[in-house]
């Protein structure tokens, strides 16, 4: 497979609309966003607005069940060269996750649509912060994220389907899920629990290169 080169966009550039194709962006004036679509299903207006504050309590309504769990993660991200072939994805069916970069910084996301393997030729690669973050759906492809100007601090919830690995199948919310434990599961760690990966190593090909 030859490499796909993938030109770096700045989020803040993106709209709202367009990068539902990945999930949401998160920390913008929701007011000005107009419509309904995939993770924006309601026209959000500020529940309270003053000199002091103003704040959206419920952008996204999830629905309270017993078959989803939330955690808090923190990630520090180290700088990756930009033009390194990046040789690989995953994806998580069932968790949704959070990332907000802290302390002012950037960090760099490539991403592919929801499919049944990563589309090279969808791929998009953003810059993301400093004052926005990212709500990445179910099903969303991803490259780990990384840094662009040293070791890069980002906040890291999830929501979905999580659970404790105990060995290669870990039993969850009365399934049993395989989790081989070595490179792509830690026993004792909280994982998503559906996650796939695709490229060397994974079967299959793909291929990116950033540009800029």
């Amino acid at each position: 497979m030859a490499v796909v080169d993938v030109k770096l966009e700045k989020l803040s550039e993106v709209s709202m609309r367009d990068f539902s194709t990945f999930g949401r962006i998160i920390g913008r004036d929701e007011d000005t966003e107009e419509g309904k679509y995939e993770l924006h299903p309601v026209d959000a207006k500020a529940a309270v607005e003053n000199s002091m504050i103003k704040a959206y309590w419920d952008l996204i309504p999830f629905k309270d069940n017993k078959e989803d769990r939330f955690s808090m993660g923190m990630l520090f991200v180290y700088p990756k060269p930009i033009g390194e072939i990046l040789n690989w994805t995953e994806v998580h069916y069932e968790t949704y996750e959070f990332f907000f970069p802290l302390g002012g910084k950037q960090f760099i996301f490539v991403l592919a649509p929801k499919s049944k393997v990563p589309e090279a030729e969808k791929t998009r690669a953003f810059l993301i912060g400093p004052n926005e973050g990212v709500l990445l759906n179910k099903g969303t492809w991803h490259y780990p994220p990384f840094a662009i100007d040293g070791p890069t601090p980002v906040l890291m919830p999830r929501f979905g389907k999580l659970g404790e690995i105990s060995g290669d199948v870990t039993e969850a919310y009365g399934k049993k899920w395989e989790t081989p434990v070595g490179n792509r599961y830690f026993k004792g760690q909280l994982h998503a629990l559906k996650t796939d990966y695709y490229g060397e190593g994974y079967g299959g090909e793909y291929k990116i290169r950033i540009i800029l």
